[in-house]
Parts: structure tokens; sequence; C-alpha cells
């Protein structure tokens, strides 16, 4: 069991760095793609009882057409 643990623990802290730095990645990726694509507003949302609410607002550059909305809330304690 000893050797097994030896043997695995550096397997295991490789493969965790290769999945974070692809992930690391795909993230600069898609923040330089929404930059070239939307503009980005950030407001605060006052709610009913008093909480400002942090919310960000893309909007997209390509005006040639209408687009969607996508309206995402979560809950707050």
């Amino acid at each position: 069991m000893h050797r097994f643990r030896r043997a695995f623990c550096p397997l295991a802290w490789v493969l965790l760095w290769v999945v974070s730095s692809r992930a690391l990645a795909a993230v600069g990726t898609n923040t330089a793609w929404l930059a070239e694509h939307y503009t980005k507003y950030e407001h605060r949302i006052p709610m009913r009882d008093g909480v400002r609410l942090f919310t960000r607002v893309y909007v997209p550059k390509d005006d040639s057409q209408l687009w969607p909305i996508l309206l995402t809330r979560t809950p707050y304690a």
C-alpha cells in the first residue's frame, strides 16, 4: 500500500496540473473572445430589502440585428 501511494501521488499532482493549466488557457481564450464581441457594463442593482446586487451586462457589438436576452439570477442570503 505504501508503494502505491508513493507512485500514485506524483502522478496525481501531474494530472491535476495538466487539467488546471488547460482550464486556465480556456478561460483566457473565452475572455478574449468576449472582449472582442461584447461590451461589458457593471452595475449595482438595488433590491426591495436595500441590498444592492452586483450585475454584469454584456451587450453585443454587432447591432445589425436584434438579439435575444439571456438573464440569469441566483438567490442570495
